[in-house]
């Protein structure tokens, strides 16, 4: 997550870092499919 949020030059609104940290969590344990998925249905 670091990697991402501390790149040279960037900064972060507190909800924009909350949500990346969320995908980010996401794809790690292994949600990324069931995370876009549930989007897409909410979305309908």
């Amino acid at each position: 997550v670091q990697q991402r949020l501390k790149r040279p030059g960037a900064w972060w609104r507190l909800e924009q870092a909350e949500a990346m940290l969320a995908l980010r969590l996401n794809r790690v344990n292994g949600h990324w499919e069931n995370y876009w998925q549930d989007l897409i249905k909410q979305a309908a």
